[in-house]
C-alpha cells in the first residue's frame, strides 16, 4: 500500500526519522525503527502503519500511556500533521508531506504549510505529558546560552538540544507555610497550670480574660469547689490542640 503523505517525526534532540515503511517500532530496544533511551520508554512501545493510506500510532503496551497533542489515545489514532506524540520524556513531532501534487498545476509553495523543524526543547512537561510551553515565534530572538556547551536554545528549554544536558532542575515540593503563634496571644499550658494548681482562686480565669467569672471562683474559694473544677478544667485544656485551644480562648 502506497501512502499518499510522506512521514516524518523530529525528537527532542532535532533528528528526524524519516518512516519508509509499515509497520515501524518505536521503543528502546535496537531492533526498533525508531530508538529512544527516554525515562518511561519500554523496548517496543508504539507502532506506526499504514492503514486506508493514512499513517496510524499504535500502543502495543495497552497501558494508555502514549499521549498525542495532550490527550492519551486508547488503542490507536490517525496521525496528523503537526501532531506532538508524547512517550514517557520523549517527544517527537509529525511532519506529513503531500506526495501527490494537484494535477494540471505547477507546485508552488505557500510558506503557511512548511514545516519547521523546530526546537523541541520549548516544550515543558507536564507530569508524563509535554505540551507547548507557548507558539512557535521567531527563534533568532529571546534566546538563552546553554550553561554546557554554549550553544543558543529556547530561553525555557529544559534540554540542550545540543548536547543533550538539563538546563531547569526540576520543581521542588514546596513545603506548608508554619504557623507562627501572634504576639499576645494565651498559651495552653500556662492556662492549663493555673487551672490545676490555682484554680480555686479563678487564677486561669482571669489568665483567660474570663474577670467575671475568676471573681466568682474567688469569692466561693473557701468552698473548695472552684478549686476542684479548675483542676478538671486545666486537664480539660490540655485534651485541646493548639488550633482549638486558640478559636476558643485566644
Amino acid at each position: 500500500m502506497n501512502p499518499q503523505s510522506q512521514l516524518t517525526l523530529t525528537d527532542n534532540y532535532g533528528q528526524t526519522h524519516k518512516i519508509t515503511s509499515s509497520p515501524a517500532q518505536i521503543g528502546s530496544a535496537s531492533q526498533c525503527t525508531i530508538v529512544l533511551d527516554e525515562l518511561g520508554m519500554l523496548d517496543i512501545h508504539a507502532e506506526i502503519f499504514l492503514q486506508d493510506n493514512a499513517w496510524m500510532l499504535r500502543d502495543i503496551t495497552g497501558e494508555n500511556s502514549i499521549s498525542v497533542n495532550g490527550e492519551k489515545i486508547q488503542t490507536m489514532r490517525k496521525l496528523s500533521n503537526r501532531d506532538v506524540i508524547s512517550i514517557g520524556r520523549a517527544v517527537l513531532r509529525v511532519s506529513l508531506k503531500d506526495m501527490q501534487p494537484m494535477p494540471n498545476s505547477v507546485p508552488q509553495t505557500d510558506p503557511r504549510s512548511q514545516i519547521e523543524i523546530a526546537d523541541l526543547s520549548s516544550f515543558r512537561s507536564a507530569g508524563r505529558v509535554y505540551v507547548p510551553s507557548e507558539p512557535i515565534a521567531d527563534q533568532t530572538t529571546s534566546k538563552k546560552s546553554c550553561r554546557t556547551c554554549g550553544q543558543l536554545i529556547h530561553p525555557e528549554a529544559e534540554i540542550c538540544p545540543h548536547c543533550g544536558v538539563r538546563q531547569i532542575e526540576p520543581p521542588r515540593p514546596v513545603s506548608a507555610p508554619v504557623s507562627i503563634p501572634k504576639a499576645g496571644t494565651r498559651s495552653k499550658g500556662a492556662a492549663a497550670v493555673l487551672g490545676i494548681f490555682l484554680g480555686g482562686l479563678g487564677a486561669h480565669k482571669f489568665y483567660l480574660g474570663q474577670t467575671g467569672l475568676g471573681l466568682f471562683y474567688l469569692v466561693i474559694s473557701w468552698t473548695f469547689i472552684p478549686a476542684i473544677l479548675g483542676f478538671f478544667e486545666g486537664l480539660y485544656y490540655l485534651t485541646l490542640s493548639d488550633a482549638q485551644f486558640m478559636e476558643k480562648y485566644g
